[in-house]
């Protein structure tokens, strides 16, 4: 178990349809195993599966095979996360593996992604370079592992640069479904800008406000405020990614250009 980890409701059952379901297996290999089960069940016809494991989260549990595997880490808590790591790591490829069988891959989108960035306290993690951790509007926080396949649509082996959010998860799935994208949506479909590989902006800013905290980025400049009753700070992410060093003194007119399309979109939002 983690330092820090808060105190979990045992009575709180996993459903299926509405009614408990007694799960012996380990959560990660269950979670695969109906992963497996729904790809070979649907693969006649087109279907969205939304796999959502609980590890790494905590709280933090090992399987024995793994913690063996990883018996040569001394801290017990780090040992303990590279175990469910490299536990769903291999659930990750059984559901690849079982694409492949059913010879699905050419034509499957496949995307893998995090939540947010890593919960330092509870892991006795770090996020380096980055700055921050889960719930942190730093890019420790919000900049997390971006996958996707698609080996009749998309190039093979890029990083991509430019920004990309969740929110351009639901326009990019309608889009390969071969639907109409809804207006007015804050998404934007990554296949095309994606497949062409050019260097054009898919979006334009990401906002962030998660109150007390702050945030907003716009092109290679962020302004960052962590509370309130702080002044906000600005950081050039490409020099500075761990954003250490604050440019509003150097750089007022951006900072105050920035904190002006801060508060217009915040002005939008509802009280969350």
């Amino acid at each position: 178990m983690g330092h820090f980890e808060p105190n979990y409701d045992a009575d709180n059952p996993i459903l299926r349809a509405g009614q408990p379901v007694v799960e012996t297996e380990n959560l990660t290999d269950a979670f695969t195993r109906e992963a497996e089960s729904f790809i070979t069940r649907y693969k006649a016809q087109p279907f969205f599966l939304y796999l959502s494991y609980n590890a790494v989260h905590s709280p933090m549990q090992g399987a024995d095979a793994y913690m063996q595997k990883f018996a040569h880490i001394p801290d017990v808590h780090r040992r303990i996360y590279a175990a469910m790591l490299s536990h769903l790591d291999d659930g990750v490829g059984r559901v690849l593996a079982r694409l492949r069988a059913e010879g699905l891959t050419q034509r499957t989108l496949v995307v893998f992604l995090s939540d947010n960035g890593g919960p330092t306290r509870e892991l006795t993690a770090s996020n380096a370079p980055l700055r921050g951790g889960k719930g942190d509007l730093l890019e420790g926080g919000v900049r997390v592992a971006f996958l996707m396949q698609w080996p009749s649509r998309l190039p093979a082996g890029r990083v991509e640069p430019r920004m990309i959010s969740t929110l351009d998860l639901f326009p990019t799935f309608v889009k390969a479904a071969g639907g109409a994208i809804p207006t007015g949506l804050d998404g934007v479909d990554l296949l095309g800008p994606l497949a062409a590989a050019d260097d054009a902006p898919m979006r334009e800013r990401h906002f962030w406000r998660l109150a007390p905290k702050a945030a907003l980025l716009e092109g290679d400049w962020k302004i960052h405020r962590q509370r309130m009753d702080q002044p906000w700070q600005l950081y050039h992410l490409p020099a500075d990614p761990a954003e250490e060093h604050d440019l509003s003194a150097q750089e007022p007119a951006r900072r105050a250009a920035l904190v002006a399309v801060w508060e217009e979109l915040s002005a939008e939002m509802a009280v969350p």
